[in-house]
């Protein structure tokens, strides 16, 4: 019938034979779009075929009596599926129908024209729109509302944190000041407690490696130390001598011997001696033998008595500086002094910071 492969209504591709050509505009159209079912397409014969127009062109046609296109019984919701679909005869007969009904009844507002259809599904539609976009409106509204509660609340519980990290703060800020003033204070009275125990030792010699014998005298000891460095030490410059608890428990050296001269003078006396002696004999320092005590011979340290705190920092004042090459570690008066050579000047090392010197 025609060249088309598409229907012009729905744009689908025409069926090989079940599908009508308008007369006038030449389109084709498959039974849906052409509003024909398949029973009344075979029923028509070739004449009503070709003198078919599509419901567009019969629009444009002249009216012959009615102002207004009777409306598709296929809209109606109680038409059936067979009845729905009328021919341009049955069309025209349902148009006359309700032309006469309008002409006897006077009022052609009682007859359903496609106009009015459009106007009574317009307003249904919007009507329905309405409806749907209130509804909508309305839950949206019920879901803000809900958010607006959240967002309240959750506003409310971060003032509430707020308030209460500023307070933790403030309190972290005043437990930082006072910790620093407690620190400072700490420091300064482990200092002086440090200069008491110091002082308290400025007449006191420690002496190292003389063995431990149940029936030892000190006493006798520690004069035989000092007539041996050329240092006469009487009794009565003898205050206290005694033996001390080790450091290291684990440690297999003998307990260190105090000894609490009369004054300081003493004991700077005592301690010059010993490093003369020492000096005089490199190949043979002061040891046991020279205190008149048995067994293997073991060397003897004599050095100022110092505190546990010094006496650590001592320990790694040595060791930083053996690392750095340094020549000489040594204490005077409760104060560790160090020097990298001859020629260079002595470092204090009054604690753990000062190391950092010893480059």
């Amino acid at each position: 019938m025609s060249s088309q492969k598409t229907c012009a209504g729905c744009h689908n591709s025409l069926p090989r034979r079940e599908y009508m050509i308008c007369v006038t505009c030449k389109l084709g159209y498959d039974l849906l779009c052409a509003n024909l079912t398949s029973k009344h397409f075979y029923q028509m014969d070739a004449e009503s075929r070709n003198k078919w127009n599509c419901q567009q062109c019969r629009s444009k046609l002249p009216k012959t009596g009615n102002s207004n296109t009777p409306v598709r019984i296929t809209n109606h919701p109680i038409a059936s599926k067979e009845d729905s679909i009328l021919s341009p005869s049955e069309e025209s007969n349902v148009t006359t129908r309700i032309k006469n009904k309008c002409s006897k009844s006077g009022n052609s507002d009682s007859c359903v024209t496609e106009e009015r259809l459009r106007m009574i599904i317009k307003q249904e539609i919007t009507d329905t729109i309405k409806s749907l976009v209130s509804e909508h409106l309305a839950n949206l509204n019920l879901q803000v509302s809900g958010f607006q509660e959240s967002l309240s609340f959750i506003s409310k519980q971060y003032d509430d944190l707020m308030q209460s990290v500023n307070e933790k703060s403030e309190t972290i800020n005043r437990l930082v000041s006072k910790n620093e003033k407690l620190t400072t204070q700490v420091k300064n009275l482990t200092d002086r407690l440090g200069q008491i125990e110091r002082n308290m030792r400025v007449c006191n010699v420690e002496i190292t490696g003389i063995p431990e014998h149940k029936s030892e005298n000190l006493l006798s000891t520690v004069e035989q130390l000092g007539r041996i460095v050329e240092s006469p030490i009487a009794e009565s410059d003898i205050l206290h001598v005694t033996r001390i608890a080790k450091l290291n428990k684990e440690s297999n050296r003998p307990r260190s011997v105090i000894v609490k001269l009369r004054s300081q003078r003493h004991r700077d006396e005592l301690l010059a001696a010993v490093t003369r002696f020492n000096k005089k004999n490199k190949d043979n320092k002061l040891n046991t033998e020279h205190l008149g005590l048995g067994g293997r011979r073991e060397p003897v340290f004599v050095s100022e008595h110092l505190t546990p705190t010094n006496k650590h920092l001592h320990a790694a004042a040595r060791k930083k500086a053996k690392e750095a090459g340094f020549m000489f570690v040594w204490i005077r008066d409760g104060r560790i002094l160090a020097r990298k050579n001859e020629q260079s000047h002595a470092i204090y090392i009054k604690d753990d910071e000062s190391l950092k010197l010893l480059l």
